[in-house]
């Protein structure tokens, strides 16, 4: 694990403005808002499309503003909470003593009050105020069902089908009925593809969010690069409540945009020393001020539906008294496209749980809309043309995953593969994402009825039991019943295309097959469990292959001369030479000497490299690297980063630069407790060999920076170019109208203001080009907070 400097939790200023904030720096902007009054005006489709062009293709964020006036008031109130479930236990979410603290809703209630006063008031700085978090909470059903009827079908949670509702623009659209099934099914696709799953394997993801001022969510991406929807229901205004004052309430958004995300990554890295992943820092005013991208902005009060794009960053901060507000997140074929590409792997490097099950959804989704589809009439319908589209779009990502998980050819078939019947509930139980259907499970690694189960893409990676080898194939469907249904959707497909006059191609699945050049992610398994050697867990010994710690350390050659020069080793035993068998041996290029099945080796010469250095110093994974079976090594092509090589006079060498920086992290306190990683460490970093690569530390971020920038600019250009259908002209014209009475506070209060924050105040580091790598002399670090707790609230 990396420790360097991190930058420390700086809390926003109780009076910031926000328009002054925005107007401050040209890259921090208000996110576009519309009226959903101004919905009633055109076709519900062109919201619809709208929504699609912004949020989605563009990736920006979008407030739609006005539905206070449509909600029910006596519903979404804090009374009704107190009185239909003010004795329901729920667990706060304690931000400063980082746990859960048991509390009824009404006794929560009660106090908030007191507790956003104690936040707002607090004078000294070197304790911080309780900060109690009433999130993630079942929505209520009462609320469900009203919000159903109020919010566009589209973007309401599991919507299935299109249904009328009484929101905006529910009576006004220019598109004919949508054709029927013969059990009355309209024939469209779901706004939500979680609802293609049965209902015992969704993710359970409507909730509500109840915070006072100070509480807050740290900057994170949505699971699996879903949609995100958040609705502020209630929020205090001021007025005398229970004979206590309260203050206005409303929340603050920063935000960026899809594109932009992996300078967004790069810069919580290297700028801020925090992991975007691992959702644990909330980043100062400071740091968004001089973050190389765009910010968004939002102040969400009562009535605004926030709408959040597919892997953008998202931080968000309550102020007042209390705000209350209703999320949750939805899967179409847009982001189940990111998940595979991009999230996914995210996930299983810091070993986050998979609660979408997106290859399921895939496969359930593919599997209703051909049932709905068997049934067109065949009639020209904008809504049953998009159901053909993403039908298509589907069918080509489920042809990706058969892919991945296609035994190889040339290898002697897997005759004691395990058959257990999919149910959703397989999980890696080192990564914790879900399991489609092939996996591998060790037999000998039982803990009472748990067994260990790995998927496929970590043990490709070096995870795995402490077995390493030996491990059985298990598959959830019948190999055959998957090709069949591939076979019946490409029919499908096919038939309808070659109708309307379309060249679509879709091969079979074995031409397919025959034409991938690259071995599947089960090929290299199947490869791998050849390959490396079995570790009799119930007799652990002592052995280097569970580690490649030393990897980040570059060894001086001369310095190791000396150090042989100086000790004599004593000789060797004939016993002890017997012990470590040559073959079995070798030596990574850079680190040190490692089992032989931990090394690639290069096809030119007699090079090898650990998987470990390849990962952190040449950015190539350990299944990229077992792609090629005639690999080039690093020094054949002029790019070797060790210091051996720079020394060579060779005017050809030009060593590499890691494109990404790794702060590491240790998957020990969240993997299965029988779990080793074999070829890569991921609890180091590779900073140190970013360091090389400086020749001043301000022009060696710029350059990342810029470079990354560059890539989203050529992103978005490409995206523009391909646009189809033009943005219907909802949007009012520039800006939008904030009201600054939402951030002001009697005068009278005694608040400390951010222009009078004394110079001792804790700032983050990392902030300027100009000054990377200087640390305050008392910084105040995030482990420093988390034991500063307010004893004075003490709420029982």
């Amino acid at each position: 694990m990396s420790s360097g400097p991190r930058a420390a939790f700086v809390p926003f200023p109780t009076h910031l403005d926000l328009k002054d904030f925005v107007s401050s720096r040209e890259n921090i902007v208000f996110a576009t808002r519309i009226n959903c009054k101004s919905i009633d005006q055109y076709p519900l489709e062109d919201f619809e499309n709208l929504v699609y062009t912004h949020v989605i293709r563009t990736g920006k964020p979008l407030v739609i503003e006005g539905f206070e006036e449509r909600l029910n008031q006596n519903l979404f109130s804090p009374d009704w909470l107190k009185r239909y479930m003010g004795k329901k236990i729920e667990n706060c979410w304690d931000q400063v003593g980082q746990k859960n603290v048991p509390y009824t809703i009404q006794h929560y209630l009660n106090n908030m009050p007191k507790l956003a006063e104690n936040v707002s008031s607090r004078r000294d700085l070197r304790t911080e105020p309780q900060r109690l978090y009433l999130k993630d909470i079942d929505c209520p059903k009462e609320w469900q069902a009203s919000l159903e009827n109020i919010i566009p079908p589209f973007l309401f949670y599991l919507n299935d089908r299109p249904r009328a509702f009484t929101g905006p623009g529910s009576k006004y659209t220019e598109m004919p009925p949508y054709p029927r099934t013969k059990d009355g099914a309209a024939i469209a696709k779901a706004g939500d593809l979680m609802s293609s799953l049965p209902p015992e394997m969704r993710a359970e993801n409507l909730m509500c969010y109840i915070g006072h001022e100070g509480t807050y969510t740290a900057a994170h991406r949505e699971m699996c690069g879903s949609l995100s929807q958040n609705l502020m229901v209630e929020a205090s205004n001021g007025e005398i409540e229970n004979d206590k004052k309260t203050r206005p309430g409303s929340s603050v958004w920063f935000m960026t945009e899809t594109f932009e995300r992996q300078i967004v990554a790069e810069y919580w890295k290297s700028m801020l020393g925090h992991d975007l992943d691992l959702e644990k820092h909330f980043a100062s005013i400071a740091a968004w001020k001089k973050a190389p991208f765009t910010t968004y902005v939002v102040e969400q009060v009562p009535g605004d539906l926030v709408l959040i794009p597919p892997l953008c960053v998202q931080q968000v901060w309550n102020r007042g008294t209390r705000t209350m507000k209703v999320a949750w997140n939805r899967t179409t074929v847009e982001t189940l496209q990111w998940a595979l590409d991009e999230e996914l792997s995210r996930a299983r490097a810091i070993c986050r749980e998979e609660q979408y099950k997106n290859k399921a959804i895939i496969f359930y989704s593919l599997e209703k809309y051909s049932k709905l589809l068997e049934e067109d009439p065949g009639k020209s319908h904008p809504g049953v043309d998009a159901l053909w589209e993403d039908f298509e779009y589907l069918f080509k990502m489920f042809t990706d995953v058969l892919l991945s998980e296609c035994f190889s050819t040339g290898l002697p078939a897997e005759k004691k593969t395990e058959y257990l019947e999919f149910t959703g509930d397989v999980t890696c139980s080192y990564c914790r994402c879900n399991i489609f259907n092939r996996f591998l499970t060790c037999e000998a690694c039982v803990d009472g009825a748990e067994t260990y189960d790995v998927c496929m893409d970590c043990y490709v990676f070096g995870r795995s039991c402490r077995c390493i080898s030996k491990l059985k194939w298990v598959e959830q469907f019948r190999w055959k019943g998957l090709e069949g249904r591939h076979e019946k959707w490409r029919s499908q497909i096919m038939k309808h295309f070659e109708k309307d006059g379309y060249g679509v191609d879709h091969p079979v699945f074995s031409a397919v097959r025959a034409e991938e050049t690259q071995k599947s992610v089960a090929e290299l398994c199947q490869e791998q469990l050849r390959v490396r050697p079995w570790v009799d867990c119930k007799k652990p010994v002592q052995t280097a292959i569970l580690s490649d710690s030393e990897s980040e350390q570059v060894h001086d050659r001369r310095s190791s001369k000396r150090r042989k020069a100086n000790h004599k080793s004593p000789k060797k035993t004939d016993k002890a030479k017997k012990k470590r068998k040559p073959e079995e041996m070798g030596r990574c290029h850079i680190c040190k000497p490692r089992p032989i099945w931990t090394l690639k080796h290069c096809s030119t010469c007699d090079s090898q490299y650990c998987y470990g250095c390849l990962f952190r110093l040449f950015d190539l994974p350990p299944q990229q690297a077992m792609q090629f079976s005639d690999w080039e090594c690093p020094k054949c092509q002029k790019v070797c980063s060790c210091s051996s090589c720079n020394k060579k006079p060779d005017k050809m060498l030009e060593p590499y630069q890691p494109q990404r920086l790794l702060l590491g992290h240790d998957t020990s306190k969240v993997a299965d407790e029988r779990s080793v990683e074999s070829l890569v460490d991921l609890r180091q970093s590779n900073a140190g060999w970013m360091k090389k690569f400086q020749r001043t530390k301000n022009q060696f971020y710029a350059e990342r920076f810029e470079r990354l920038k560059r890539e989203a600019d050529e992103a978005r250009l490409a995206l523009d170019e391909t646009r189809a259908n033009p943005v219907p002209e909802l949007v009012p014209p520039q800006g939008l109208t904030f009201d600054s009475s939402l951030a002001a506070m009697d005068d009278d209060d005694s608040i400390i203001r951010e222009d009078n924050q004394p110079e001792n105040f804790p700032v983050d580091p990392y902030l300027d080009f100009n000054k990377t790598f200087i640390m305050l002399d008392h910084p105040v670090t995030d482990s420093a907070l988390d034991s500063a707790i307010d004893p004075a609230l003490g709420i029982v």
